[in-house]
């Protein structure tokens, strides 16, 4: 499991995250992840510190006020103007977690991938 230590030397941008910060972000992180790391293939430490430092970068937006949609907005309206965005119409991937709206949320779905790929055959 990931200490505040071993976060900060692999994302030196998070420095100033306060312990109780980071404690907070690791418990959900447990949460998501489960507390069995032999189940991860021995990803299970990169992928839990870009989970927290994702919770982190997306927190740091409502920790301001920013109450913002985490993914791109395709249009707006008001009164009877309209303006639309070139972004995607759908999210790829499961709509349901909204790990791409940060690199470190789309690096964990990474780690995720890697280490629940199914089936695998060693030869020898």
């Amino acid at each position: 499991m990931v200490t505040l230590q071993m976060f900060v030397a692999r994302f030196p941008e998070f420095t100033s995250v306060p312990q109780l910060r980071f404690d907070i972000f690791f418990g959900d992180s447990v949460i998501e992840m489960g507390s069995e790391e032999h189940r991860w293939s021995n990803v299970y430490d990169v992928a839990q510190a870009n989970l927290i430092a994702h919770f982190l970068s997306v927190g740091a937006g409502s920790a301001t006020g920013d109450s913002m949609a985490l993914m791109p907005i395709r249009s707006t309206d008001v009164d009877d103007v309209l303006v639309e965005y070139a972004v995607q119409r759908e999210v790829t991937g499961n709509p349901v977690d909204n790990f791409n709206a940060s690199i470190y949320g789309q690096q964990y779905v990474h780690w995720r991938n890697q280490a629940f790929a199914g089936a695998r055959i060693i030869c020898p």
